[in-house]
């Protein structure tokens, strides 16, 4: 029996200053767009919260797990992390149940 490809969601969280907050807002707009290339890749989603001292999340979708993977393991996302690396920041990985 053949288990369906389940859709992964990833979801990083971290706080900014507010001063910072405007430049990273600009930095997103402005990004590179490599991951959008990658088979598998659905979409990204940047969130702001209303704080001062804001909350972003950054949301990130995939058709399964193996495609994510393939991405994580790319030379596109270790310069990714690298450049963006945040000791607050908290990852999380998601599968999706339902729609």
């Amino acid at each position: 029996m053949t288990v369906a490809s389940t859709m992964i969601v990833t979801i990083n969280r971290f706080r900014t200053s507010a001063e910072e907050a405007n430049r990273l807002e600009a930095s997103f707009r402005e990004r590179s767009r490599k991951v959008d290339q990658y088979e598998g890749f659905l979409g990204l989603e940047v969130l702001r919260s209303f704080e001062p001292e804001p909350e972003f999340l950054l949301v990130t979708r995939w058709r399964d797990r193996e495609c994510l993977k393939a991405y994580f393991q790319s030379e596109d996302f270790k310069a990714t992390k690298a450049a963006s690396a945040r000791q607050d920041a908290t990852f999380s990985m998601y599968e999706v149940v339902a729609q």
